[in-house]
């Protein structure tokens, strides 16, 4: 029986596929894409009651909401905040928590999400799909707003204390980008929007459901991901994803596909 649900990571993105999802108020450090296979509406429920019914929605980072995509068929792409994609997505947000979309903007892309769904696109199709769909929201010429090469190297840094499940201090991060530690602290979050040490947080969970397709223990991957418990990392994943991890780490459930660029930015290997 073929797996139902698809995840894809890459080094700047996931792409999460699935016939049909309901969770709980979550909220993640991600800008969020997504779209409806089938093109009947799923339900988004802000976190002051208000119903959302639509095909299409892009929403901010750390934005709550409840999600019921109940046998439409949903497309979830999640773009890194360290990312050209993230910073194209944010001046179409502008100061909107969720943006709602028609999905006849995707036009003869939507041909595609049916293969996405059964599994049926390589991860290289994929790939292009989610950035054909970007396109779309942004606009082909869509401004390419480079990151900044001091945030650039602290973001490594940071990828590799995340890989090695250590901490680093503000001071030694300033000292990388040259800067003193309140215009390191302003500077990232201008490029980032949010700060370091909520972007930590993020690289621990990105690379920790990286690990799912190691096929480790849950407790072994917690603490390979810097979690103190396998606890600890389920009530997190619950409030990112409003999926256990034993869920996201069962082959039955889901079938992950990490590209080898993931592998080296996120320190996986």
């Amino acid at each position: 029986m073929p797996t139902p649900n698809h995840l894809h990571l890459w080094d700047d993105r996931f792409f999460y596929i699935t016939p049909a999802i309901q969770s709980g108020l979550t909220a993640r450090s991600s800008a969020t894409l997504l779209a409806s296979v089938s093109g009947h509406p799923f339900t988004l429920v802000t976190v002051d009651g208000s119903v959302l019914r639509c095909t299409a929605a892009l929403v901010a980072p750390h934005v709550p909401r409840q999600l019921d995509a109940d046998g439409c068929g949903l497309l979830s792409l999640n773009i890194d905040p360290a990312s050209a994609a993230f910073r194209e997505l944010s001046l179409t947000l502008g100061e909107r928590p969720i943006l709602t979309i028609d999905a006849a903007c995707f036009g003869a892309l939507r041909d595609q999400f049916a293969g996405a769904l059964h599994g049926q696109l390589s991860s290289a199709q994929l790939r292009e799909l989610s950035n054909r769909m970007v396109q779309c929201i942004c606009g082909a010429q869509a401004q390419r707003a480079l990151l900044d090469p001091r945030v650039d190297r602290v973001l490594h840094r940071l990828h590799v204390a995340s890989g090695q499940g250590s901490t680093i201090a503000l001071k030694e991060l300033a000292s990388l980008a040259c800067l003193s530690p309140d215009r390191m602290t302003h500077l990232f979050r201008e490029q980032t929007g949010m700060s370091i040490k909520r972007y930590l947080l993020w690289a621990k969970i990105r690379r920790t459901v990286q690990l799912m397709a190691t096929g480790g223990s849950l407790t072994e991957i917690a603490l390979s991901g810097g979690f103190t418990d396998a606890a600890h990392m389920s009530r997190t994943f619950q409030r990112y994803f409003g999926l256990p991890p034993s869920f996201l780490a069962n082959a039955g459930s889901v079938a992950v596909v990490v590209d080898e660029h993931a592998l080296r930015t996120w320190q996986a290997q």
